[in-house]
């Protein structure tokens, strides 16, 4: 045989293995896919067998369906609204939006609704959640152990836990789980393996981790950190046992490790930047809405009984956890933590078995690090965090993380750190599994089965909650109308359920909304419908009067009318009888209205009819809550406050209310846009006080300035007060004739 045929031949039997090897690999690959698919559809019943008609969960689900529709309404509609600023809710002055919440789930959830609709879509993605959650997992442990059978497992281990579950029935973001473990993975062969193309794709998959949720971004910021820092750490113990003596030159390792993740860095900042400029720019301004009190940190950090607590979703034991869940802060879904004694257990046998390997060593920090990071800054057990006659505190170290890392005030739901401590658990349950099945003295498919069966049955939540999802056909009827025109609905800013499934509507018909809800937004989002008549009375229906003294019967549709509000919609499901006869009653007898009843939908629907606008009032921006002084509505202003005066005709005016100063007498200037109409000085006590104004035919703002500015009460020796507001002038029963 010659030797040309001997190198054809063993390049042949080369090429043929390696076809045979990528044959098997392809098929081992879809079988998992196949059966987490599988398990998926089951674990999560009734959800694909009701995918055309119900979403899972309930709540901030529609806010995430509304997010994912809203995002190509706002890129393809730039006249209407944008991706930084929503002004499609709380309208008219709409509220600012972070672009990008789930970029990965908003992308797709375009591409896909081209072909079916958006709460479809969602659920599709929901569910991928689980599916590719559970593959990625497996990659990873396979990776680890070389164990299909323990690796499989621990894929259940992470997708099914009960922290997935519980955030799945509303918290989207916090749902998309599946691309941590792609990252660990990769971040695990940067270790392991070093190499450019590693540190390339673990910075990949850490963008799409950014991408799914920004809050997980930060959390896998600081894995990232953890795991640096170990293996800086691994190696100077290494070295100071003879590194140097194997001619392996210190400086030359550690600039290895620096350069690996400096690539890492490098490729992870390009990516993640896009879609956390609008959030850094709103963190590091004078009005950061994005950080909560610390004591909503607080509030909303992990209990320690909850680690070893089921579920309330359990099937079986759910009835009787729920009673220890209610005495814990916050609310459920921030406070389930349990990862299951099946896991635990396998954990123990991981780390007492391979107690000398430096990568279980390192799941187990990162398992017990991010469980305490997920306690918060305050140690809680069964919902106390004093303890002792002393009502002594335990300080946790997220106190420290707190002010260390940047941006981390802004993420009040520190039990989500929980999520990379439960795929630190499936790591190392992986670990303990391939060690529990490499012995030869036990059926290693009926142990694996008993184990599966186990960690399922602690991990159980099915049916899982679903809800309907309808098409009203007055929101059908109004799609159809391409004017653009706003809705008032009731009662959707009073009652959090309400608005959290009326906000879905809009992805049908499509047209602005008056208040509503978002996860957050500025403390002045409110101010049009706490300030303007008609729209307050209806959105919190109950008649408190207010400082501005005009006939609302006579103007209530002419200020309807001005900001274009065509529609009071009433959804009598979410209402009380008495709270139905207070709004019809309103709209009857203040506004001309046609009446309209979709019975079958549960709304009562007012078209509020267009007519030539008459002169009215309408407070806007510097007034202080509404209050009651000598028994009459009241309100403070700071420096500044101003009152939008609309006039059907040019005219001379006369604006007379009674004012009092607070704690000193103030000067009060009075302006019609840039002009100055009068100076007065007010007194301590209240006294009427008129000012003549020109008007021109539309809308004047009249700005109210006090020159000295504003007092604040609690500043001041003496007062004993605890008021913080900033405090110039009260006014009352304010007149225009």
């Amino acid at each position: 045989m010659t030797s040309g045929t001997q190198k054809w031949l063993k390049k042949h039997l080369v090429d043929s293995q390696i076809l045979s090897f990528q044959k098997k690999s392809l098929k081992e690959h879809t079988s998992v896919l196949i059966l987490y698919t599988l398990i998926t559809f089951i674990l999560t019943y009734p959800v694909v067998f009701k995918i055309r008609n119900y979403i899972p969960g309930s709540g901030d689900a529609f806010q995430w369906i509304r997010i994912l529709w809203y995002t190509p309404v706002a890129i393809f509609n730039p006249n209407l609204t944008t991706l930084t600023h929503d002004y499609l809710i709380f309208y008219p002055d709409g509220i600012p939006a972070s672009p990008f919440q789930s970029a990965f789930n908003q992308i797709l959830s375009y591409v896909l609704s081209n072909i079916m609709e958006i709460h479809v879509v969602y659920t599709i993605l929901w569910l991928l959640s689980f599916i590719f959650g559970a593959y990625g997992t497996y990659l990873l442990v396979r990776y680890l152990t070389g164990d299909r059978t323990s690796s499989f497992i621990a894929g259940i281990v992470f997708a099914f836990s009960p922290y997935h579950f519980v955030h799945s029935l509303g918290h989207f973001g916090a749902t998309s789980i599946e691309w941590i473990p792609f990252c660990a993975l990769y971040l695990m062969k940067m270790f392991k393996e070093g190499g450019v193309r590693n540190s390339f794709f673990a910075g990949i998959f850490f963008i799409l981790v950014a991408m799914s949720d920004l809050q997980y971004m930060v959390f896998m910021g600081i894995f990232v950190m953890l795991l640096f820092v170990y293996e800086i750490y691994v190696f100077l113990r290494t070295e100071n046992r003879g590194y140097k003596e194997k001619n392996r030159g210190y400086k030359e390792i550690l600039k290895k490790i620096f350069y690996k993740y400096a690539i890492f860095g490098f490729v992870s900042f390009i990516g993640i930047i896009p879609l956390t400029l609008e959030n850094i720019l709103t963190a590091t301004s004078g009005d950061n809405f994005l950080k909560l009190s610390p004591s909503e940190t607080v509030m909303y950090s992990a209990d320690l009984l909850s680690f070893f607590i089921p579920s309330v979703l359990h099937p079986v034991f759910g009835n009787i956890t729920t009673e220890i869940y209610n005495n814990f802060s916050g609310n459920t879904s921030e406070n389930t933590m349990f990862i299951g004694y099946t896991v635990i257990l396998l954990s123990l046998l991981a780390v007492y078995r391979l107690k000398g390997n430096k990568y279980v060593k390192f799941w187990l920090i990162a398992a017990l690090s991010f469980s305490i990071i997920s306690l918060g800054p305050l140690l809680h057990v069964n919902g106390k965090i004093s303890f002792t006659e002393f009502n002594t505190t335990v300080p946790l170290p997220y106190l420290v993380l707190y002010y260390l890392i940047p941006f981390l005030d802004n993420c009040r739901t520190t039990g989500r750190f929980f999520v990379i401590a439960s795929l630190s658990f499936a790591v190392l349950m992986g670990y303990g599994a391939s060690e529990l099945l490499k012995s030869n003295r036990i059926n290693k498919t009926a142990t694996a089965i008993v184990i599966t069966g186990l960690i399922i049955f602690e991990y159980l939540a099915v049916p899982v909650s679903i809800s309907p999802v309808d098409e009203p056909s007055f929101y059908k009827e109004i799609s159809q109308d391409k004017g653009n025109y706003a809705l008032l609905e009731i009662p959707a800013t009073k009652d959090y359920v309400a608005g959290s499934t009326i906000i879905y509507y809009q992805t049908i018909h499509g047209k602005p909304v008056i208040g509503n809800w978002a996860a957050r937004y500025p403390s002045n989002a409110r101010d049009f419908e706490l300030n303007t008549p008609v729209v307050r009375e209806l959105t919190y229906l109950q008649s408190t009067g207010d400082i501005l003294d005009q006939d609302i019967d006579q103007v209530g549709t002419s200020i309807l009318n001005y900001y274009n509000i065509s529609y009071i919609i009433l959804h009598t499901n979410y209402m009380n009888d008495r709270e139905i006869d207070f709004a019809e009653k309103l709209i009857q007898m203040n506004l001309n209205a046609e009446r309209k009843i979709y019975e079958q939908d549960s709304l009562i629907v007012y078209h509020v009819k267009k007519e030539p606008l008459k002169s009215f009032m309408a407070l806007k921006d510097g007034w202080n809550s509404l209050e009651k002084l000598n028994v009459e509505p009241t309100r403070w202003m700071s420096n500044n406050a101003t009152i939008l005066v609309y006039s059907n005709s040019s005219r001379n005016a006369t604006l007379s209310f009674n004012a009092r100063s607070f704690h000193s007498p103030k000067t009060l200037e009075v302006y019609n846009g840039k002009t100055l109409q009068d100076r007065q000085t007010i007194s301590t006590v209240f006294s009427s006080i008129s000012i003549p104004i020109s008007l021109k035919k539309g809308e004047n703002l009249i700005l109210l300035h006090v020159p000295e500015g504003p007092e604040i009460p609690c500043e001041i020796p003496g007062l004993n007060s605890k008021d913080s507001r900033e405090l110039s002038i009260a006014f009352q029963e304010v007149q225009l004739t």
